[in-house]
C-alpha cells in the first residue's frame, strides 16, 4: 500500500474499475489521479485492467435469446404475484384470530351468566328477607356471605340511611 496517498489501494482499485466503466464521479477522479501519481502498484493494476478491457472488447457479443428473456420476465411476474398473495394471506390470518377471541368472550359471558344464576340463585322473596332482619350486623353478614345483587343490597340501603 502506498503510504503518502490519501486513498487506500483497495479503494483506488475500485475507483479504477469505475473509471474504466465510465462511472467514476468527478470528485473521486481527482483523488484517484493523485493516488495513481504516487502508487506504482495501482498504476500497474490500471494498465492490466485496461488490457483486459481491450481484450474483452475484441470478443463478439452474443445476442441474448428473446425466449430466455421472456421466460425470465414471466417467472418474475409469477414470483411477484406469489409474494403479494402471501402478504395478503398473513393479513387475512388476523381476522379468524380476532373472531375467535370475540366468540370466546361472548361464550364466556353467556356461560358465566347462566352458571352464576344456577350456582347462586337470588330468592324471589329477597326484599322480604332483608326487610325482616332484626339487627343491622346480621344483615351485613348476609350481604358479605353471598347476596348477588347490588341494587337491592341492604348494605347499600343502610349506608344511604347514614348519609
Amino acid at each position: 500500500m502506498c503510504k503518502e496517498a490519501t486513498v487506500r489501494c483497495s479503494k483506488a482499485q475500485f475507483l479504477i474499475e469505475l473509471k474504466l466503466d465510465n462511472e467514476l464521479p468527478k470528485e473521486k477522479g481527482k483523488a484517484l489521479k493523485l493516488h495513481l501519481e504516487n502508487c506504482p502498484q495501482c498504476r500497474k493494476y490500471e494498465a492490466e485492467a485496461r488490457k483486459l478491457q481491450q481484450l474483452l472488447s475484441t470478443f463478439p457479443v452474443r445476442e441474448f435469446p428473446s425466449w430466455l428473456h421472456n421466460s425470465i420476465l414471466e417467472e418474475t411476474v409469477k414470483h411477484e404475484r406469489k409474494r403479494m398473495l402471501n402478504r395478503y394471506i398473513v393479513r387475512w390470518q388476523t381476522i379468524p384470530a380476532l373472531i375467535a377471541i370475540v366468540l370466546s368472550l361472548i361464550g364466556g359471558w353467556a356461560l358465566g351468566k347462566t352458571a352464576y344464576i344456577r350456582v347462586n340463585p337470588l330468592p324471589d322473596n329477597a326484599s322480604v328477607i332483608y326487610s325482616n332482619q332484626v339487627s343491622q350486623t346480621d344483615s351485613l353478614n348476609l350481604v358479605v356471605f353471598g347476596e348477588s345483587t347490588l341494587m337491592e343490597d341492604l348494605f347499600y340501603q343502610i349506608s344511604e340511611d347514614y348519609k
